[in-house]
């Protein structure tokens, strides 16, 4: 039997009902709304981007902090992988907002970053260097961008140095061709790539939870960035994690009370 668009099947207590939609939809269990269990949930792609962090919240990476309950959580590598394990911490916790730690690489002809830069993102935009040479295009209907939590990013943005509030892409693959590298800054207005933002960002306003993310600059897109990102991630995310720090300190403004 051919799949109908225009109809979401729900179950609810065993009862079918039908219900329209314009949207296609897997059959729907609802579930109890989950207690709040944390106030912050920080996320990163992996155990180093929390490094640190242990400064302040200690080898079990949680704890309370000024009255706040913090958790954090690895999501791991790549937008698909890192948005639904942020989906799956955010319904288990509940939290005030997420915070995403992490690196990012910076795209060419921004001479106004150097390594350990932070970067707080506006905005969370999806990028695939295709589109951009007019190769292949998105569809209309489909969400290319998320912005981050206003209050939010500029409370963080305002607690170090250094730090920049401007929008930044998520690549849907590591650009290591310098050209092309070149072209994405001026097409997009992004400054900086972080592969994981867009979906974990997605996520959350999917979930109605305040986002945003602290970003340590590691190395230029392109040829080298592989290399320099080894070289430089640790302190990168230290420098991202002080700030972090210094925002908690500071009574964590812009995140929205419960």
């Amino acid at each position: 039997m051919a799949f109908d668009p225009a109809v979401r099947v729900s179950l609810v207590h065993s009862a079918v009902t039908l219900a329209p939609s314009t949207v296609p939809s897997c059959i729907l269990v609802p579930t109890m709304a989950a207690a709040r269990e944390a106030d912050l949930l920080f996320v990163g792609a992996h155990q180093p981007d929390f490094a640190g962090m242990r400064a302040f919240l200690g080898e079990r990476l949680d704890g309370q902090m000024r009255g706040l309950t913090i958790k954090t959580k690895v999501l791991g590598f790549g937008m698909a992988v890192a948005a639904a394990a942020c989906a799956r911490g955010v319904q288990a916790l509940a939290p005030r907002g997420v915070v995403l730690i992490g690196s990012c690489a910076v795209f060419p002809g921004l001479p106004n970053y150097r390594p350990y830069d932070l970067i707080i993102p506006t905005r969370a935009q999806l990028v695939d260097a295709t589109v951009i040479q007019k190769q292949a295009s998105f569809p209309d209907p489909m969400q290319t961008t998320v912005e981050c939590h206003p209050l939010l990013r500029a409370a963080l943005a305002a607690s170090g140095q250094r730090a920049s509030m401007v929008p930044v892409a998520s690549m849907t693959a590591p650009i290591s061709d310098d050209a092309l590298a070149a072209t994405i800054q001026p097409a997009t207005g992004c400054d900086a790539d972080n592969n994981e933002l867009f979906g974990v960002a997605a996520a959350c306003q999917a979930a109605n939870v305040p986002f945003a993310a602290v970003l340590g600059v590691t190395n230029l897109v392109g040829s080298t960035g592989r290399h320099d990102w080894a070289q430089f991630h640790r302190e990168a995310v230290t420098q991202a994690a002080s700030l972090i720090g210094t925002w908690l300190h500071n009574g964590a403004q812009g995140l929205p009370h419960g």
